[in-house]
């Protein structure tokens, strides 16, 4: 019985959580609709000025250089070696890089995410969502992903 009273109990407190969780709360609501807002102009710039920084690295073929754009906390887990192994098999197109578009910016909780259109010099078309962190005034590339839009026709 008494084991079966603890499940009962922790049931009921972790529904209460839940319901906690989901009462209304004009303070939160309103945070929630910055969040989905869009950046200012000094964050626009900022993290344009980043990406920019990365993505023309990248274009030299310096990872050493491309890898310094990512966040601290990116760097505590990844190494160079790892960073430069993952950018070749995964995100080649950066490597083969001849445009690139910075479209959009929107703040999230953890930071910012920025949608970039690149072109390769095949042709290909690529969006790629990068995901930087602003702490204490230092930008950093936290994540990526790509995503190949449009394939050259083959002939």
């Amino acid at each position: 019985m008494y084991i079966r009273g603890r499940v009962l109990s922790s049931l009921i407190l972790g529904l209460s959580l839940i319901l906690v969780g989901c009462s209304s709360n004009p303070e939160v609501e309103d945070k929630k609709e910055t969040l989905t807002g869009e950046c200012s102009q000094e964050e626009i710039s900022g993290g344009s000025a980043w990406i920019t920084g990365q993505l023309n690295a990248f274009s030299n073929s310096d990872a050493k250089a491309a890898y310094a754009f990512a966040s601290e906390q990116f760097r505590s887990g990844v190494s160079l070696d790892e960073f430069a192994s993952i950018i070749a098999g995964q995100y080649s197109a950066l490597l083969n890089l001849e445009t690139f578009e910075i479209i959009n910016c929107v703040p999230i909780e953890m930071g910012f995410v920025f949608q970039v259109d690149l072109t390769d010099k095949e042709k290909n078309l690529f969006t790629v969502q990068y995901v930087l962190s602003l702490i204490e005034g230092q930008w950093g590339v936290d994540a990526a992903t790509i995503s190949q839009v449009e394939a050259k026709p083959t002939p």
